[in-house]
């Protein structure tokens, strides 16, 4: 059952791991009709640190969410970085594009004005060190080596910290928000490595995160395909003797069933409690959650373009191979129409599938841990609801059921592939074979 409540814990707000560096915000609610129009601030258009388009003044200056949610991080954290160039990398008089340097990134932070004690922190994040000495800064107006900040802050004013639950809530989808949009642009990236590269879920699990890739890698060229280049889904087939068997992977066509998982195995690796769990309960989690979460994903992409029924980015159908194997795959859409689930309901009902404590084998240890972030996130989700919708509680209940059908259907197609695929692939080479959907349906 999941409980929620009204309030979340300063200890157990644990965001997406990826996230660190970054952020985005909803848009602002829009003006009342009689709002003084000659003095409306114009919003700013160019981020001061990164030459990205701005969104707001954050910490007294003109910045984007990136950079306005990194200088927030390098604050309270209690790491330094040390440039390897010259740097200059964040100079943007010598280039148009600054290089990826977090040491320059945070100088430029400091001096094009950020206010790093113009924010709001919880106890946890004021005992930091680098914030500490910025308190101490301040106060004593002596220079300090060790801390990777200018004398810009010598006239900066100290924020009591402010603990509101409505800026942790927005911390949470914030995060939700960022995430979700690099997981959509590693799915649909040009990155399509061969199912040959992963021995396995548990080789998946422990090799690095890859959601990064979609950046490195750009979009896939030539998408949505044209429909002569989309042939009937179908399994890898033998090859004919003398036809080299990397013919059955395409640079440009994915096999989106395991792309999918596979993207749904790494939106899992972002979150900073899935490494607080051990090697053995991080597969065991992963085997049961990874196709509910892969189905609410690829449905809610689905109704998001107004369709009824799946469609993967580059235009193909999914996979089936009867009606009932059919009807399973879309058994999670027609709930989510239903109830006209947002955007935010779905990030934040994604992440509790995620976080699901009452999986068989997990450890005590690890029960605890994901329990606590399922209640985090229901209790985000319950509270967006309240302010959000006129019927809250009822919504949410609507929303909570919605983990049933996923349930449900993914029970289905494990036992549809044991009955209908897994026959078909205990004929097929070793190499053909997909390990990392074996070792999720197998389960």
């Amino acid at each position: 059952m999941i409980q929620s409540s009204s309030s979340i814990s300063q200890d157990s707000l644990d965001l997406p791991s990826i996230l660190s560096t970054f952020s985005a915000d909803e848009p602002e609610d829009e003006p009342s009709p009689t709002a003084v129009k000659s003095t409306k601030p114009q919003r700013p258009t160019e981020c001061l640190i990164c030459g990205n388009s701005a969104n707001g003044h954050h910490y007294d200056v003109a910045s984007c969410n990136g950079c306005k949610t990194f200088f927030r991080r390098m604050c309270v954290s209690d790491r330094s970085f040390e440039c390897k160039a010259k740097g200059d990398c964040f100079d943007l008089t010598k280039r148009k594009v600054p290089l990826k340097c977090r040491a320059c990134r945070h100088q430029k932070c400091i001096s094009v004005g950020m206010n790093p004690l113009a924010m709001e922190v919880d106890e946890k994040a004021a005992s930091s060190s680098n914030f500490k000495k910025l308190v101490k800064r301040a106060q004593d107006l002596e220079p300090d080596d060790d801390c990777q900040v200018t004398a810009v802050v010598n006239k900066m004013q100290i924020v009591k910290p402010v603990d509101s639950i409505e800026s942790k809530m927005q911390n949470i989808t914030d995060m939700l928000v960022y995430l979700e949009t690099k997981v959509e642009r590693f799915r649909k990236s040009a990155y399509n490595p061969h199912w040959n590269e992963f021995s396995g879920l548990e080789y998946l699990l422990e090799s690095e995160c890859r959601i990064g890739f979609g950046d490195r890698f750009g979009p896939m060229p030539g998408w949505p395909l044209r429909r002569d280049q989309l042939g009937p889904p179908r399994l890898p087939k033998p090859p004919s003797p003398g036809k080299p068997r990397d013919s059955q992977h395409s640079q440009n066509i994915k096999q989106w069933f395991f792309y999918n998982l596979l993207t749904t195995v790494e939106y899992a690796k972002t979150f900073m409690f899935f490494h607080r769990l051990s090697s053995r309960d991080k597969l065991i989690l992963t085997r049961h959650v990874a196709l509910a979460c892969t189905n609410l994903h690829i449905s809610y992409s689905s109704i998001r373009r107004n369709l009824e029924v799946i469609i993967e980015p580059d235009g193909s159908e999914p996979m089936t191979f009867n009606d009932t194997h059919y009807s399973a795959s879309v058994m999670s859409v027609a709930p989510l129409i239903r109830c006209q689930i947002k955007n935010i309901e779905y990030l934040l009902l994604k992440a509790i599938v995620l976080c699901n404590p009452a999986v068989p084998d997990l450890s005590a240890k690890s029960q605890e841990i994901i329990s606590l972030e399922r209640v985090k996130y229901a209790d985000a989700l319950f509270n967006y609801c309240l302010r959000s919708r006129s019927d809250g509680p009822p919504h949410f209940a609507q929303l909570i059921q919605i983990i049933d059908v996923l349930e449900r259907q993914q029970r289905m197609q494990k036992d549809l592939h044991l009955l209908l695929v897994a026959p078909k692939v205990a004929k097929l080479p070793k190499d053909l074979v997909m390990r990392v959907i074996e070792d999720i349906m197998d389960s």
